[in-house]
């Protein structure tokens, strides 16, 4: 669950959450005493509560404590919360991270290099101190917002997580797998050294140069390549490099540490000079300016910058033919695993899309071709802006209940999007969209003013409005904006994320009955199947109540209670009261009707405003996801 502002923790005053993800959460915090900010980061209930990790975070969490170098967040402290939850307690860096930075197209050649020397400088300095990363990628290169300075975070926790998971058991493989060495996904703990960080410091190199991580293909494909496939080549992805990088990335990311560079700082130094960038250069002045990008001619001028030369050769590393870790019976049974852990540490990097087709959208409301991927969206249906948020773009304006965004939207909204309470035509025109979805229910005269200012794309013609879900939302909007395949993987990360809750939770989910109720200041509703609140519930394990599917004459996913005198007669194992009403707040029960004293099951109450909006009709990846950190800890808690 989500901590609000103003929550005390160990001293620590929180008062912005900063990310999360499967470790636990990142909030911006007040010191306890001194006038300075903190990165406090809160550990997962089900980590903390392992008592494996648990020691081995302490280790290596104390171990981390004792680096110091400017290129390394620093460890201030660390401990646990009076339920049991670790924290550690990091500086604050206030900027973004490489892979935010290079996503967002501020990354020129010059400015990546300076990136991986800072990094290398950080990895040298803690491999000398017998202290290894496991986890170098460019989201934990964190950028500076008022200098050149770049910081190394998360030492140690990928070992702490390894460690527990017992690689050498189950070959379960807790790392980022776009960047992970072979030895790593190969289990053996003992063959991990500080080449596979150098080896992972090449990986994260190619991303910030090229766009695209070096092996692709889902979690099974990528693994196996790293595992079985040459280095792929730079200048294959990225044409206007030159071709001197190609045997570097390639000695980096040999398949036996033994042939690639001795340390992370000749690495980065062959880099440069490949580039020819002086040691030291500005990274600022390196930045891609705010303008609008100048030609490929002007951006690199020196000739070694032009396109692919003819005649070019594959540049060849030494192969040794034994090596241990890559037996042929060994790798088969590893990429089995990687294909079905269900725990695999995911990295959300996805395969940048391939160009854009023109296609044609056959809507409800008439067939819109386009040519070209939007560049300003609008989006004013249901579930619209959770779709197009979750594929990384930003809509210049939204249609949202009370004009504000849910929560967990604000948080991807970091360029400002205008945001509406109700569809205003004029509002929409002023952003100047060059496509506007809208893929709710609209009616002809509202559609004829959309399509007067852009492009309107609705709904799929003929479809049911019970198939209209969240996943085929996603994929239709992935394909207006050109990233299908981003589509597909969240919805496979999706799944595999609720597998994981509904694994961990059998007992206290598998097969239990469940209803779900809406209570407000004008009565009771009972939440119909299928509906997002339903499928949710029945995606964690739950079989919901049969007796409430839709039926002709229901118009929504919501069908109001004739007689509440009953209440109390629902057969449920769970009943989910969701509260808007007036007595609502704090998870409590006080104003909850008085026929709800006799029921026999189970009554989770889920008032926060948050997770009402998660819940709500029409749902998306992002309030899935949403939902995950905080109302599904909530069902397991109240039923174990």
């Amino acid at each position: 669950m989500t901590l609000p502002p103003g929550t005390t923790i160990a001293g620590y005053r929180i008062e912005e959450k900063l990310g999360a993800g499967g470790m636990g959460t990142v909030y911006r915090a007040a010191h306890r005493s001194l006038p300075r900010h903190d990165a406090l980061k809160i550990l997962s209930a089900e980590l903390s509560h392992d008592e494996q990790f648990r020691s081995r975070f302490v280790r290596e969490a104390d171990l981390a404590a004792t680096l110091d170098h400017p290129n390394i967040v620093t460890v201030y402290d660390r401990g646990e919360t009076s339920d049991g939850q670790l924290w550690i307690a990091m500086q604050y860096v206030q900027g973004t991270d490489a892979d935010r930075e290079q996503t967002a197209g501020h990354m020129t050649p010059q400015r990546a290099v300076h990136i991986v020397t800072e990094v290398a400088a950080a990895l040298d300095y803690a491999h000398g101190r017998g202290i290894i990363h496991r986890d170098v990628k460019p989201a934990n290169f964190l950028l500076a917002a008022e200098s050149d300075r770049v910081l190394l975070a998360d030492f140690g926790i990928a070992r702490a997580l390894n460690e527990a998971a017992g690689l050498t058991q189950d070959g379960t493989v807790l790392a980022s797998v776009a960047f992970a060495a072979p030895e790593t996904l190969a289990g053996d703990p003992h063959a991990v050294g500080p080449r596979a960080d150098i080896y992972s410091l090449g990986c994260s190199l190619f991303r910030l140069l090229s766009g695209y991580a070096p092996f692709s293909g889902g979690l099974a494909g990528m693994a196996a390549a790293h595992l079985l496939q040459p280095p792929p080549l730079l200048t294959d992805r990225a044409p206007h490099l030159p071709e001197a990088l190609n045997p570097i990335l390639v000695r980096v990311m040999a398949k036996d540490p033994a042939d690639r560079y001795s340390s992370a700082g000749e690495f980065a130094a062959a880099v440069a000079a490949a580039l020819d960038v002086p040691a030291g250069a500005s990274a600022r002045s390196a930045r891609v300016p705010d303008d609008p990008a100048p030609s490929e001619a002007s951006t690199y001028p020196d000739a070694r910058f032009s396109g692919p030369q003819s005649g070019r050769s594959r540049p060849g590393v030494a192969a040794r033919s034994r090596r241990r870790w890559l037996r042929p019976i060994l790798l088969m049974a590893i990429v089995a695993v990687v294909a079905a852990a269900g725990v695999l540490w995911w990295w959300p990097d996805r395969t940048p899309e391939a160009v854009y087709r023109p296609q044609t959208f056959d809507t409800a409301h008439g067939s819109i071709t386009l040519t070209s991927a939007p560049s300003t969206v609008a989006v004013v249906g249901p579930g619209d802006a959770d779709a197009v948020f979750a594929l990384g773009a930003h809509p210049a304006v939204a249609v949202a209940a009370g004009g504000i965004l849910p929560g967990w939207l604000q948080a991807k909204d970091t360029t400002g999007t205008h945001v509406l309470g109700f569809l205003d035509t004029a509002a929409v025109s002023a952003a100047h969209p060059d496509v506007i979805i809208a893929s709710g229910a609209i009616d002809d005269a509202t559609y004829t003013k959309l399509t007067a200012i852009a492009p309107t794309i609705t709904e799929p013609k003929a479809l049911r409005p019970q198939d209209w879900t969240w996943p085929e939302r996603l994929k239709w909007v992935g394909r207006i904006l050109g990233k299908q395949q981003s589509a597909d993987e969240l919805i496979a990360l999706s799944d595999s994320q609720l597998a994981d809750i509904r694994n961990a939770n059998t007992a206290a989910f598998k097969n239990k009955s469940a209803t779900a109720i809406t209570l407000t200041d004008f009565g009771v509703g009972q939440v119909l199947t299928p509906s997002n609140t339903a499928d949710y519930l029945t995606a964690l394990g739950f079989v919901y109540n049969q007796d409430l599917r839709r039926v002709a004459t229901d118009t929504s996913g919501l069908r109001p209670l004739a007689n509440p005198e009953k209440l109390y007669q629902i057969e449920s194992d769970v009943l989910l009261v969701i509260r808007t009403d007036k007595a609502a707040g704090g998870g409590g029960f006080s104003g909850l009707p008085k026929q709800l004293v006799a029921y026999h099951g189970t009554i989770v109450v889920a008032d926060d405003p948050n997770i009402v909006a998660a819940l709500d009709d029409p749902g998306g990846v992002l309030a899935t996801q949403y939902l995950n950190e905080n109302l599904a800890p909530q069902l397991a808690a109240a039923l174990q």
